[in-house]
């Protein structure tokens, strides 16, 4: 069987319910509005007491301003009066005097207790402590003299070395430099056999029967010269090959002539030992530098310079 509800037999409820509710609510926004209205009437009153409270501590801003103010310009005037400067310095000879009372009265103090302890200390174990201080000491001082000795010989040592060092790079400055003298030219009635030291070589220009050399030179023929151009890896190599330099100076040996060379920056140690062959077969020699940015070396017929035998 199904369960039967009960209802009521009328919608008086309802009614009692609806009108109830209703009630209720409008009695909600009666309390709403009545504590809305007491919160607006309470904040002008705050506000008026915060702008009050705002204006008193203003006030007593620019006291304490003014204060603060009228005390700087006393101090700043106190500051500048001589007495007031007279008793700072006053002050401070003050302080300086004090600070030095106690330093004598720590001194006194501690050299007091010294000798109380010495007094009060038997005599044989104060001599004891002394002379273990004192061989401290005589220790310390042996080291120190050691030390000095040690530093002494190290800088004899030192200067040793230096001078050694010296006497080094005196040789070897020797050794990298030739001594020049001034050349003896003299008047010749030689003829002049040129050589040109170029390449570290040295090409000669005339053959040992005085003929032009094609062989080692290009020549090149112009209207009142002749214009010489060695070729790279020709010619005499005096350092290499000496004989063959030697031979050909030993051929020369009997004419009437001299020798003239022509040396480029790049051969100066050809030329030397050249010079030192033609010297040892009894030959003389003339000397003229050129540069290799000023080119080829031109002979002009019969004129132009000659360097005198020295």
């Amino acid at each position: 069987m199904n369960l039967r509800r009960k209802t009521p037999p009328d919608s008086l409820y309802l009614l009692l319910d609806t009108l109830c509710n209703a009630f209720g609510g409008i009695i909600l926004l009666a309390v709403l509005v009545v504590l809305l209205t007491s919160k607006e009437k309470s904040q002008p009153t705050a506000s008026s007491d915060s702008q009050e409270m705002l204006q008193r501590r203003l006030a007593l801003a620019q006291t304490n301003l003014q204060q603060s103010l009228q005390l700087a310009a006393s101090l700043k005037a106190k500051a500048g009066d001589e007495r007031w400067k007279q008793q700072l310095s006053l002050l401070s000879t003050r302080k300086d005097l004090q600070d030095v009372i106690q330093q004598t009265r720590d001194t006194v103090a501690r050299n007091s207790k010294e000798l109380d302890s010495a007094s009060a200390a038997d005599p044989a174990e104060r001599l004891k402590f002394l002379n273990a201080e004192l061989a401290t000491a005589q220790a310390h001082k042996l080291e120190v003299k050691n030390s000095l000795a040690a530093a002494e010989e190290n800088i004899k040592r030192l200067k040793q070395r230096l001078s050694d060092m010296e006497r080094q790079v005196v040789a070897k400055l020797n050794d990298l430099q030739r001594p020049l003298r001034l050349p003896k030219e003299h008047e010749t009635g030689k003829r002049v056999v040129w050589l040109i030291a170029r390449y570290g070589h040295i090409y000669p220009c005339r053959n040992t029967d005085l003929t032009r050399n094609e062989t080692d030179i290009n020549w090149t023929t112009q209207l009142d010269n002749e214009i010489a151009e060695p070729i790279p890896g020709r010619g005499i190599d005096p350092i290499q090959n000496p004989g063959a330099m030697s031979n050909y100076f030993g051929f020369q040996a009997g004419e009437d002539v001299y020798f003239a060379f022509n040396v480029f920056e790049d051969s100066f140690p050809a030329f030397i030992q050249a010079k030192q062959i033609a010297l040892r077969n009894g030959l003389s020699y003339g000397l003229d530098f050129q540069r290799i940015a000023d080119g080829p070396l031109s002979f002009t017929h019969g004129r132009g310079y000659k360097p005198k035998p020295q």
